[in-house]
């Protein structure tokens, strides 16, 4: 099974999938909720060295006055925003790092943040239950959308920029027409909290993934569920996404591991290993730039990367001085974002 090739492989008239999946406290009301579950640790130390990637860092995002529960890059790669705890939106030249905007309007912190693919637009979900569609250039409000009942976790924008997924801590997942501001369906999708949405790079599918161990495929149109994937152990999935070709799935659970799931046949091909996740929804990502790498935060403060192929280590990141929340790959250049509980955002680049 080449996985490295099939996640490389693309088409003309691809859409970039530069959306990438949730990195949320798992809390309620601002506690820590510590959800264990069985670990399966290896030693940092056994990295395999011999053809590693070199990424260091390159600047540093100070500023908010909470942890970082999200950050991504725009799509035309020329922006980053992180949101925050502290209730703000923040934006940052992706070049060098320098500020340009602060974004204010939820009446809580703010758990997820996606951009549309034009790079003009930001939705946000936050803990006071609503999410919001912002104008990312000047910072105002364009919609907000109220129908989630408890705190909403993850947002994702349809590759068309007309549709919002959303899943909630109300167990739900939602579709909003971003133009009209109305929900055309609520999926009753799990019966534990939903930790993270994606859409699929055509739009035709969403994934969502919750605490009661469960992955599931939705039908964007119908809202009927397709499929659905069950960790081994039944150990909370605290992150799922499409791979960029849409032919896998790479999710991050509470037993310290990250999975790569062929969800046409229902099983999962890899698991990574490595990292400590039992009490934080860290999230994972692909990084596609010069390797095929997954990438993820882990507790210990360090960013973990395996070569997808053969599950190795390649490198591990230290700089965060507490919990790595959230990881984005840059869409073209091989450039990685994280950030976490220490309420710094960190910068990566390879070479």
């Amino acid at each position: 099974m080449e996985i490295d090739r099939n996640l490389r492989e693309s088409s003309s008239g691809d859409t970039t999938d530069s959306d990438f999946p949730v990195a949320l406290e798992v809390r309620t009301e601002g506690a820590a909720v510590e959800l264990k579950a069985p670990s399966q640790q290896i030693p940092a130390s056994t990295a395999r060295q011999k053809d590693s990637p070199q990424y260091r860092l390159h600047f540093i995002l100070e500023g908010h006055e909470a942890g970082i529960t999200s950050i991504k890059f725009s799509a035309d790669g020329q922006w980053i925003a992180t949101a925050s705890s502290d209730k703000t939106i923040k934006i940052w030249h992706a070049t060098d790092g320098e500020y340009e905007l602060t974004i204010e309007g939820h009446i809580r912190g703010i758990n997820d943040i996606a951009w549309s693919l034009d790079s003009k637009v930001l939705a946000s979900g936050s803990d006071d239950k609503t999410i919001k569609i912002w104008d990312a250039l000047s910072g105002r409000v364009l919609r907000t959308l109220r129908g989630h009942t408890n705190y909403v976790y993850s947002v994702d924008f349809s590759p068309k920029g007309n549709l919002v997924a959303s899943g909630s801590f109300d167990e739900s997942v939602k579709i909003w027409d971003v133009r009209k501001g109305v929900c055309l369906r609520t999926l009753p999708a799990h019966s534990d909290p939903v930790s993270a949405v994606h859409f699929s790079r055509d739009g035709t599918m969403i994934v969502s993934s919750s605490h009661d161990g469960q992955i599931r495929l939705w039908d964007t149109a119908s809202g009927q569920c397709l499929k659905t994937l069950i960790e081994d152990n039944n150990a909370p999935v605290s992150s799922v996404r499409f791979s960029p070709n849409g032919k896998f799935l790479l999710s991050g659970a509470l037993d310290s591991s990250v999975r790569l799931w062929d969800y046409l046949k229902g099983k999962c091909v890899k698991t990574y290993l490595g990292h400590k996740n039992e009490k934080f929804i860290c999230s994972s990502t692909f990084s596609t730039a010069r390797a095929v790498l997954v990438a993820s935060g882990s507790e210990d403060g360090q960013i973990f990367f395996w070569d997808v192929q053969t599950k190795d280590i390649v490198q591990v990141l230290d700089g965060h001085s507490d919990v790595v929340l959230c990881v984005d790959a840059h869409p073209t250049e091989a450039i990685l974002a994280s950030a976490g509980m220490d309420k710094t955002a960190k910068v990566w680049v390879y070479g």
